[in-house]
């Protein structure tokens, strides 16, 4: 017989249970004064045994029975002297003049004799990358040469074998300290003898005293210097009117009426299907059901709606299919109760809801409809007003909120590497005084709150809560929650969701809209999600669907995740995601290509291996205020040349489709994983095998062109555009592998660099900080850079850029390119060589050391020799006003008068003039190739500058890989040692419009010359020169002259193809294209010197006249 857990008063229509009320519960005020002491405790869970040798797994176990917080340290025999117990993780913050209080008990486990005599202890706090990792697979201590942030050497009581001794030290920092790594160094008298010994430790503890609370003198009333992050508009709160409320509606029947039910009974929970009559709303109250069973599957038919009271509950349940209406509030009447629904069941592939539904949850049909709408708090995320520190109970936020005293909420993390040292904190509030938020216990950990950015603050708790059976013994371990799935329109808002989703089965995600196609006034408003076992929220095979003001914490995947790559004209605006797990270990690579990843049971998307905060198979959507902290990346482009999964028939092609708005979004604490990686990444490539069936993914760059409409054609290319962007705490900030991109607007803060931008890119109305305020970003950890320009076939412009705080020199810098630099040149290659593709204007330096602004490497490498950039204005060479061209290290670049070394940027800064860069070609047959690479030493001559006045020696040397970039307008020597070649091909890669390289080629005498040119696709570009009467009337020549004065071959290279429109201008900047295939061809004999092997041999090098 079935029982319900307690009974209805009535069947009556009319009748309906007490709902729950509007009225907020009342906050007591905040009236504390001082923060309570607070203690970090330590013990085997959280400590590692470190030495040089002595170390097991086992050299830290469980302490003595009965003894609370305590644990064992197990010698071998004949173990060090000395050893470590380093903790796992993070030490609070201090502050500098405070006193804290380190201590611990202590018991020896053997009587007191020779070997087992602890002489001293010494206190260290490190910075995290100063010593071995604790949380690595190394037991061996190592510590680099630099001063530990705090060392304290004290004795104590060490002798007693009989009871537990106290033992405590003070400490007092001289300055504040972030972050570190708290270190015990236990000193013994001799080693551990030829017995094994133990030591036992209980309680051992850091304690940050009680300190008087003293509210900030101001706070913080905007959260951006530059960029402006829009906030949800008051509009968003929804005007309740509780006539509408659904379970007023006159026309009802109650889940508990017996007469509604086929047979007259009410079903048990056990009932294996309780199908709802048909034409029927039924109100579900909490008398009608039990509180307590597993319900095993609710059908809610085509023609029926389920309606909840507005009263608190608890339904226990394993399926619920809904083909008809399923409404927990609406949105004019969003319920006020604790309504909990809790799915149960254990890990199944097996679709137990419906077919191709799954099991475990909630699906809702094409038929159907879902309305889940619980109360609405207003923010439901902002950002600290103030900085909060460790010890702390007291909070400040930047927005007025109405959350309530007992809910929680998280506090993101405000250092660099989040996933691998985590410092976000659930808190749960004590007292609310509008923005002042007093918690129940006090903080752990630092977080930032200045000027430059802020910690966000997130709200977890909601009236309305599904979740998986997160207390079952097998949900936890097999990570197999509930779902949601929704084939439909739906609308959510005020829900929260905890333990949901089911790892590695697709299409089994918290909340998921499902193949649903175009909806029509489908939204998530304001849900946030808790501890997911697979992802946060679901868009697949849907579009026009809004996803707004949503918080996600602590989930396993890509968190808000664009699924197939068809995805279009959804709204993406006001949600946050923090500390984002990646299934399986984190994708890195030692190219740029990265690593290649299969799809497989463990690893079902392969792309969760570079799990973000945003996955976004296809751009063309609206991405507006959205914050992402933490996670491989926190907003993540992958490359899809066509659809996955359900679509693989669909003929677009993601890739091709730009941005439709990114505005106002925040990324920060991420993409340092793989050294290409971005906070915001536009790169990896996911494909799928026809002939396997699976999914590959690749983690590192691949290129993307993008159009208007996303189908190719050159009349519809776009640019990808980033507004108002704010990354911190990043790898790089905004990384994209594609062909076009705009970052206007861009903020950035204690990223190691800003951009990483390829193809045609512009960097626009941009502040770029290398060092804040924040504690936390003061390490070593990483060096950082303003930008670093690219090394070929790029055009990269910044404009409109503050530069600030590069005014320290990184001390384990091993070149210019890895110190705290502003612009640096990139140098590793001999094959890829810079043309003119980088270029500056208006500039702005802010604490920058004169010798911090350029960061030059001299190497021996063609990309190293040709770094250039025009500084189109003078400001980044403190020349304003004068239009400048710097180059790199050798001699090559000091083409006039004007040219000035500056030893501290290894470059020369020379006046531009009316000069350009420039650019060609060498193609030699057998000796300089265009399409093989050879090592960088692969000399074969050199390239001179001469005349107009120049008699000394300025020349680079050439290569076998082939490209020479210099100034245009001016003369250039080629001297090959191996001597000159019977035929030469020379590509004018960069001879831009009104410009022209005179050419000086030594030659033997009496040698004889066909020259000419070509363009490749248009004959009629093609001439074949003739014979000047001199080299003066050469330079001065059309360009399709040649002169031989006995010693040298001159000819003017000119492109005759060109019009003066192949440039890419922003700004007041502007970068020349690099040309593609205009040839000129030179062709020598000799009958009196022949050639030996194609070459003429055993020549002089022999400097044309500097009066040339």
């Amino acid at each position: 017989m079935y029982f319900y857990a307690q009974s209805c008063p009535s069947t009556a229509t009319a009748w309906r249970p007490t709902m729950a009320s509007a009225t907020p519960p009342s906050s007591p005020p905040i009236t504390i004064t001082a923060s309570p002491a607070v203690s970090t405790l330590y013990d085997e869970s959280n400590l590692i045994f470190m030495a040089q040798y002595g170390y097991s797994a086992t050299s830290l176990t469980d302490g003595p029975s009965g003894v609370v917080n305590s644990f064992t340290i197990n010698y071998p025999t004949w173990g060090p002297e000395y050893h470590y117990l380093v903790s796992k993780t993070p030490t609070p913050a201090l502050k500098s003049g405070v006193s804290y209080q380190f201590s611990f008990n202590f018991k020896l486990g053997q009587v007191y004799g020779t070997y087992n005599r602890v002489s001293s202890m010494t206190l260290y706090l490190f910075r995290p990358d100063d010593i071995t990792d604790p949380n690595g697979s190394s037991q061996y201590f190592t510590t680099s040469s630099g001063t530990p942030l705090l060392e304290k050497t004290f004795t104590g009581s060490f002798t007693s074998s009989t009871s537990f001794v106290a033992n405590s030290v003070t400490i007092i920092p001289t300055t504040d300290i972030g972050e570190s790594v708290l270190a015990l160094k236990i000193q013994r008298t001799t080693q551990t003898g030829p017995v094994v010994t133990t030591i036992f430790i209980s309680e051992m503890k850091l304690t940050i005293p009680s300190q008087p609370i003293v509210p900030p003198s101001t706070l913080l009333t905007k959260d951006s210097e530059l960029v402006n992050i829009p906030k949800p508009p008051l509009s968003a709160i929804d005007i309740q009117d509780p006539a509408s409320c659904p379970y007023a509606a006159t026309n009802l029947v109650h889940w508990h009426d017996p007469t509604i039910w086929s047979g007259g009974v009410v079903p048990a929970p056990n009932t294996a299907t309780i199908t709802l009559p048909v034409n029927k709303r039924v109100l579900l109250s909490p008398c009608s059901i039990s509180q307590t069973a597993v319900y095993q599957k609710i059908v809610i038919p085509a023609t029926s709606e389920l309606i909840f009271s507005d009263a608190a509950m608890t339904w226990n349940v394993k399926d619920i299919y809904v083909q008809g209406r399923f409404t927990m509030g609406t949105r004019s009447c969003r319920y006020n109760a604790n309504i909990n629904i809790v799915f149960h069941g254990a890990r199944t592939t097996a679709s137990t809801i419906a077919t191709n539904f799954g099991s475990k949850g909630i699906a809702v049909a094409s038929t159907g409809f879902i309305s889940v709408q619980g109360k609405q708090y207003h923010q439901t995320w902002t950002k600290l007003a103030a900085t909060a520190w460790s010890g702390d109970c007291i909070i400040y936020v930047q927005d007025d909120v109405n959350w309530e005293v007992g809910q929680q909420i998280v506090i993101t993390t405000s250092i660099y590497k989040d996933n691998l040292r985590n410092q976000n904190e659930i808190m749960t509030i004590a007292a609310i005084e509008g923005k002042k938020i007093q918690l129940t216990t006090s903080l752990r950990y630092y977080h930032y709150g200045g000027q430059e950015y802020q910690a966000e603050v997130g709200l977890l708790s909601r009236r309305l809560v599904f979740r998986g059976d997160g207390n079952s013994s097998n949900t936890d371990s097999d990570q197999f929650g509930g779902h949601i799935l929704v084939n439909s329109n739906g609308q959510f808002s005020g829900l929260q969701l905890i333990k949901m989703g089911q790892k590695n089965i697709k299409g089994r995600y918290p909340l998921h809209f499902h193949m649903a196609g175009t909806v029509t006034n489908s939204y998530i408003s304001d849900c946030s999600v808790l501890d997911s076992y697979y992802r946060c929220y679901t868009i697949h095979g849907t579009n026009n669907l809004t996803l707004t003001r949503n918080v996600a914490f602590n989930a396993i995947g890509h968190c808000y995740y664009l699924e197939d790559g068809v995805e279009m004209d959804n709204l993406l605006s006001f949600n946050l995601a923090a500390r984002i797990q990646t299934i399986g270990q984190p994708a890195a690579g030692s190219t740029q290509y990265g690593d290649d990843f299969t799809e497989s049971d463990s690893l079902k998307q392969p792309a969760d291996v570079t799990a973000s905060g945003f996955y976004i198979s296809n751009a063309w959507n609206s991405f507006i205020g959205n914050a992402a902290s933490g996670g491989w990346a926190s907003f993540s482009f992958p490359y899809l040349e066509r659809p996955v999964g359900n679509f693989l028939t669909s003929p677009i092609v993601p890739f091709q489709y730009p941005l439709k708005e990114f505005n106002g979004n925040t990324a920060h604490s991420s993409g340092y994983y793989f050294e290409f990686g971005s906070s915001i990444y536009v790169g990896g490539k996911l494909t799928y095998d026809d002939s396997d069936g699976l999914l590959y993914y690749t983690n590192g760059r691949v290129s993307r062109e993008t159009y208007s409409n996303g189908v190719e054609n050159d009349a519809n290319i776009v640019w990808m555009t980033f507004n108002n962007t704010k990354v911190y705490l990043s790898n790089r900030g905004i990384g994209m592998w594609g062909e076009r991109s705009e970052a206007n607007a861009l903020e950035s803060h204690d990223s190691r660099r800003p951009a990483s931008l390829f193809g045609e890119s512009w960097v626009n109305n941009a502040l770029v900080n290398g060092q804040s305020a924040n504690l936390l970003a003061k390490g070593n950890e990483v060096s950082r850079q303003g930008f670093q320009f690219y090394d070929t076939y790029v055009k990269t412009i910044l404009t409109n850029v503050v530069f600030r705080n590069y005014a320290t020199v990184y001390p384990y810098s091993q070149s210019s390119e890895d110190d705290n630099k502003v612009i640096i040149s990139m140098t590793h290659s001999d094959e890829f060589k810079p043309q003119g593709i980088s270029a500056t204007r208006n500039i702005t330096l802010q604490n920058c050391l004169a010798s911090q602004i350029i960061g030059h490497n001299i190497v021996d490498t063609g990309s190293s020799r040709y770094f250039n950039f025009i500084d189109f204005d003078g400001t980044v060479t403190g020349r304003a006003g004068v239009p400048t061209i710097v180059g790199a290290h050798d001699k090559w670049w000091q083409f006039d008068s004007s040219c000035v070394y500056n030893s501290a940027w290894n470059s020369w800064v020379c006046d531009k003039g009316s000069r350009e860069i420039a650019n060609v070609q060498f193609w030699v047959p057998g000796l300089i190739s265009r399409d093989e690479s050879w090592p960088a030493n692969s000399y074969v001559g050199y390239t001179y500058l001469f005349g107009n006045g120049i008699s000394d020696v300025r020349r680079t040397v050439a290569t076998r890989n082939a490209g020479v970039t210099g100034i245009s307008n001016a003369g250039w020597y080629l001297y090959l040692t191996a001597g000159s070649p019977t035929y030469m091909k020379i590509w004018l890669s960069q001879v831009v419009y009104s410009n022209y390289v005179f050419l000086a080629v030594r030659y033997p005498a009496s040698t004889t010359f066909s020259v000419s040119c070509e363009y490749k696709y248009n004959s009629q570009y093609s001439y074949n020169f003739t014979m000047a009467a001199s080299p003066s009337a050469v330079r001065n020549g059309n360009g399709k002259t040649y002169h031989f004065d006995g010693t040298h071959l001159f000819v003017k290279l000119v492109n005759f193809r060109l019009d003066g429109s192949e440039y890419f201008s922003r700004g007041g900047a502007k970068i020349f294209d690099v040309y593609w295939e205009f040839l000129v061809h030179i062709n020598a004999k000799n009958t009196v010197t022949p050639p030996v092997n194609g070459f003429f041999t055993g020549l002089s090098d022999v400097l044309p006249s500097s009066t040339l």
